[in-house]
């Protein structure tokens, strides 16, 4: 019995033939309420079992998972669950799921805005450094064109990737200004989604290495001064 609640508690839902035979089922119900996983975990371990004779009982794992249930669904544990991008498998029972619901919401906020802010500073990023060296190798072409020798053909092939370079550096501007203006309203999203969980009484530090580096773009592209005091 011991080996299968190590087992549970590790997230492992499917259950061996010995698993099956010495269940408690209400001590498996209440670990997966206390994991909050789903219901449907029942039915993987209806199939589990069935190969071995045995069915488990459900009266016994549903009134266990309640009891577990019951410590699952609080508003912190909503709002870790939230906060760590954790997709919800188990229905609150309903004197529960306003808070936890309350909970999760915050910490989902927090995770999807903190989310977006990255995937903004993360495409900035990537962007920039294509551009600068892009520029570097047109420069290079360039200069390469009025000081060395080439056939017309070569210097035609030359011209051509300079071309090809100068319409890659133009399309790289224009997703770098969205990509500014998705970071700015990310990190104001992100403002408001930590005030929110702060104001509820989770402690939320920021991301400081991350929030320089907005600090640094925004201050390159020359941003309102109101976004840049709010980082």
């Amino acid at each position: 019995m011991w080996l299968l609640v190590a087992v549970l508690l590790h997230g492992c839902a499917s259950m061996s033939e010995a698993e099956c035979l010495n269940a408690d089922w209400t001590v498996v119900g209440e670990i997966d309420g206390q994991q909050g996983r789903g219901l449907s975990v029942l039915d993987d371990y209806r199939r589990d079992c069935a190969d071995y004779g045995v069915v488990p009982n459900t009266q016994e794992y549903l009134a266990g998972r309640e009891s577990g249930l019951m410590l699952y669904c609080t508003r912190d544990n909503g709002y870790r669950e939230g906060r760590s991008g954790m997709r919800l498998e188990a229905d609150c029972p309903t004197a529960l799921a306003g808070d936890f619901q309350h909970g999760y919401q915050l910490g989902q906020d927090v995770f999807n805005s903190l989310s977006n802010l990255r995937l903004s500073a993360d495409s900035i990023r990537s962007n920039r450094a294509e551009l600068d060296d892009l520029r570097t190798r047109r420069t290079a072409q360039e200069r390469s064109l009025e000081e060395d020798e080439f056939t017309d053909e070569e210097a035609a092939a030359k011209h051509d990737d300079i071309a090809s370079m100068s319409d890659r550096i133009d399309d790289l501007r224009d997703e770098i200004v969205v990509s500014d203006a998705a970071l700015g309203i990310a990190l104001v999203h992100y403002r408001d989604a930590l005030g929110a969980a702060r104001l509820e009484g989770f402690y939320e530090p920021f991301e400081d290495e991350l929030l320089r580096e907005v600090q640094l773009f925004m201050q390159r592209k020359h941003a309102p001064e109101f976004l840049v005091r709010q980082i």
